[in-house]
């Protein structure tokens, strides 16, 4: 990248530092390919924005430009944003809050101490397991002590609470001895200090906090996140040529107003850009100005609230084959195929010319971070289970070599929220999507292994193991169910069926030849939010019941996730080829 151009220059000249921000920042707005975005774009730039910062620290000349403090810190935090899947993502999102911690005593900005409060937040709740957590903690309750000592002596118990083992242990307990007399006389939650409290003191409105986007080509979707369930309306609006207007898709929010620190976005692929603004006294609007479209959708989600836009550039039809990736024009006529001949697969380069082969497949672990999932009776988190599922098969995967591509939505234990990990599949225009779960029953002696697509349902079991992975009840899967309806008719429903189908047996007999009181439970619907939108075969496996100790005891073993993971591979081969003799037999 032509960036690493200046750096010979930049030591002394803030002008250029600027240009070499503002380079990092233009191409961030501007990156698309998250699958190189995953480790070499985003440790690049996080390198380039490293020595930036280096320099600005050694720099007394510069030292004093608020201008390239707050950029950098932008430019740290865009990076954990565009590409979370980078190993220096959460390095980035640190580095973030410490700028904007230093900026905020450097140049007295009650706004930027919040930033960094806001971010640091992010931290510990993301990757709970770094070693710098403790030092996110530990930062937030240095800053919240310049206005607050008792909120601060609960931020600073927060430290020893959760990181007794972390080397800012002796420092948070040093603060609490000094801190004693401010000791609250009730509990203070954590939470109350953030970047906007829930709702505004001042005017009794909520704040719409953030603003997230990913695209592709022929996709994007926008979370607006809303510190508190509040109404909203969307509108959409056609291309008013006369005054040289995009086609608009602007959602009102009332009893609302916006956070100080939210900011416009340049976007990429079908957006010319997000705007926001206070349309009325009480209610926030934000406008996607589009550049192209054939259909959109909007719906919301919970715990915590947040508005979805879906918007796409393509019709899919749950007959059409996933044939993205195939040439227009054939390289030869198609021979007749006589009824008395064999079928057989065809070759891999007919297959990938038809779209028929699988190249990339996207595997969710569900949960991560704050989230543990579901807990066994031993303790063992179904976040980590389920990570350890997903490598397995990855690892198996690609020593098989039938599927060239396979990505994680997450490598390690941190958060991701369930639309953004549909969106991961969509920006890497995958050919199929597995989410790896547990399940948990109220009866000890459930047990079995079941698989999932996106449908809505009556079933009560089914409605229950939903709502547990949603992370909501069943009264918000019923307001799903418009949304979920529309989504299934175009949805690839017949192949998801398909997919569902052939791994389930296909574990379930992996399984049954090296273990007994194996349960079958077979392959069902439910509403599950990290199906929706997804636009490929997508399923949802529940590997076994966490809840059942016979079963948990098994998810402990290596030997049992490395069967579970041949299970699912098995599947997988077992799809593509039906996929492929069943379009030769057409």
């Amino acid at each position: 990248m032509y960036i690493n151009n200046y750096f010979v220059y930049i030591r002394n000249n803030v002008v250029l530092m600027r240009l070499a921000l503002s380079t990092i920042l233009l191409f961030l707005s501007l990156s698309t390919d998250i699958s190189n975005a995953s480790d070499r774009g985003g440790n690049q730039l996080f390198q380039q924005a490293l020595e930036l910062y280096q320099t600005l620290s050694s720099d007394p000349d510069n030292m004093n430009d608020k201008e390239v403090w707050i950029t950098i810190a932008k430019a740290f935090n865009s990076i954990y944003i565009e590409y979370p899947q980078s190993e220096k993502a959460p390095d980035a999102l640190f580095l973030s809050g410490k700028m904007y911690e230093e900026a905020g005593l450097r140049f007295d900005s009650k706004d930027h101490l919040e930033k960094s409060v806001k971010l640091s937040r992010e931290f510990t709740e993301n990757y709970p397991q770094s070693p710098l957590a403790d030092d996110a903690q530990i930062r937030i309750a240095r800053i919240i002590e310049l206005t607050d000592k008792q909120k601060a002596y609960t931020e600073y118990h927060q430290v020893i609470k959760s990181y007794p083992n972390g080397n800012m242990f002796n420092a948070a307990s040093s603060k609490l001895r000094d801190l004693r007399p401010h000791k609250p006389a009730v509990k203070v939650t954590t939470n109350e200090y953030n970047t906007k409290s829930k709702k505004s003191s001042s005017s009794g409105l909520v704040s719409v906090s953030k603003i997230r986007r990913w695209s592709t080509e022929d996709y994007t979707r926008v979370v607006i996140h809303v510190d508190k369930e509040m109404p909203f309306k969307h509108y959409f609006l056609k291309a008013d040529k006369k005054r040289g207007t995009p086609p608009r898709l602007f959602v009102d929010i009332k009893g609302t107003t916006v956070d100080t620190h939210l900011e416009e976005s340049i976007d990429s692929g079908l957006l010319e850009s997000i705007k926001f603004a206070r349309h009325s006294k009480d209610t926030v609007r934000v406008v996607l100005y589009i550049r192209s479209f054939k259909d959109y959708r909007v719906f919301e989600l919970h715990n915590p609230f947040r508005i979805v836009m879906d918007i796409y550039d393509k019709e899919s039809s749950p007959a059409n084959i996933n044939v993205a990736a195939a040439p227009k024009k054939p390289p030869s006529p198609k021979a007749d195929i006589s009824k008395n001949i064999k079928l057989e697969t065809p070759s891999q380069d007919i297959a990938d010319w038809l779209g028929l082969k699988v190249n990339t497949v996207v595997i969710d672990p569900g949960h991560g971070g704050h989230d543990p999932g579901a807990i066994g009776p031993g303790g063992v988190k179904e976040k980590d289970v389920n990570l350890k599922i997903a490598k397995a098969l990855k690892k198996k995967i690609e020593k098989d070599g039938t599927i060239p591509k396979v990505i994680l939505t997450r490598t390690d234990d941190r958060f991701i929220p369930l639309e953004e990990r549909t969106a991961i599949a969509r920006k890497l225009n995958a050919d199929l999507f597995i989410s790896i779960h547990c399940n948990a029953s109220k009866r000890r002696k459930a047990h079995g292994i079941e698989t999932y697509i996106l449908s809505f349902t009556k079933d009560p079991e089914a409605l229950e193991v939903a709502a547990r992975e949603n992370a909501s009840n069943t009264r918000g899967l019923s307001d799903l169910a418009d949304i979920i309806k529309k989504y299934v008719l175009n949805s690839k429903i017949d192949q998801s069926m398909s997919l569902a189908k052939s791994v389930q047996n296909s574990i379930v007999t992996t399984l049954d030849g090296k273990y007994s009181y194996i349960n079958n439970k077979g392959v069902k619907k439910a509403p599950f939010v990290v199906l929706i939108g997804t636009d490929v075969p997508s399923i949802l496996i529940e590997a076994s019941f966490i809840s059942n100790p016979r079963e948990e005891k098994r998810l402990k073993s290596k030997k049992y996730i490395n069967t579970l993971a041949e299970g699912i591979l098995a599947g997988l081969k077992k799809y593509s080829k039906n996929k492929q003799i069943a379009y030769i037999s057409k």
